[in-house]
């Protein structure tokens, strides 16, 4: 586990997920897909107090898994409550995905039940625990109901997949325009540090970045509807994953290439909202 503030912590695993230790207790944001890591996580985390909040950036299943393996209060935006089920359609599904992406799990995932969120919100939530403030605040883009959480005495936000260094990003449940005005709050905020959804920390200067990746890739697919081709045609053409200082996360192995094709399939369809 990586320390990058006095009381905050991450790790980049699978996904890049931390958590903030206060007097009374600790907030974590997401947590990682591999049952081992969030014994280890939860270990960790515990060693600084007791861990009273869970919150999700998103709803997809690197992402939420955590919930069903650690205690505290599940926290998420209504939006990530309604499709909550869309990644994982049940916590046997989960169990059968973790034991694929952790065949070591062994009983770590006896009685696994996975979690909807406890408590959600609408628009902006501010939590306050142990002198630290944290600012919630519904932030569409990688998916509609993608969550930021600002750690504000800390002068750390969790920006989810919104952000991804290094990584190329993933539009399959994409709100694509309202990404650009996420990305827009995100680097007005007064931090030091985002902790993405993938990747290590980085700074402010990382959102431009983020905003290119996105505009290359929105900017390909215009030029070939532009052209005339099908959706099915764009999907086939309009590869990214394997451009130059771009990756992906390995563990999802072929699936990467059809997530990649139903993102590019979602930006197609954005363009006829503005072409």
């Amino acid at each position: 586990m990586n320390q990058l503030a006095p009381n905050v912590f991450y790790a980049n695993r699978y996904p890049t997920f931390g958590g903030v230790a206060t007097r009374e207790g600790v907030v974590a944001v997401d947590g990682p897909m591999k049952p081992t890591d969030a014994a280890e996580w939860r270990a960790f985390l515990e060693s600084k107090g007791p861990i009273r909040y869970i919150i999700h950036t998103e709803h997809h299943q690197d992402h939420i898994a955590i919930n069903g393996l650690m205690p505290g209060t599940v926290v998420a935006s209504r939006l990530t409550d309604a499709d909550f089920f869309k990644s994982i359609p049940s916590s046997e599904v989960a169990v059968e995905r973790m034991r694929k992406y952790d065949p070591k799990a062994g009983g770590l995932l006896d009685g696994y039940r996975l979690r909807t969120p406890d408590f959600v919100y609408d628009g902006s939530l501010t939590l306050r625990l142990g002198g630290e403030t944290f600012h919630l605040r519904h932030s569409p883009g990688h998916t509609r109901g993608q969550t930021h959480v600002h750690a504000a005495e800390s002068r750390v936000v969790f920006t989810g997949d919104n952000i991804t260094p290094g990584n190329f990003p993933f539009f399959h449940s994409a709100s694509v325009w309202a990404w650009f005005d996420s990305l827009l709050h995100l680097e007005s905020l007064d931090v030091d540090w985002y902790v993405p959804g993938h990747g290590e920390p980085c700074r402010r200067d990382e959102v431009p970045r983020q905003r290119a990746k996105m505009e290359e890739i929105i900017g390909e697919v215009r030029r070939l509807k532009r052209m005339g081709k099908s959706r099915e045609e764009v999907q086939e053409e309009a590869r990214y994953i394997h451009r130059p200082g771009l990756d992906y996360p390995r563990v999802l192995g072929p699936r990467a290439q059809e997530l990649e094709a139903a993102g590019l399939g979602v930006v197609y369809d954005a363009l006829d909202e503005r072409p």
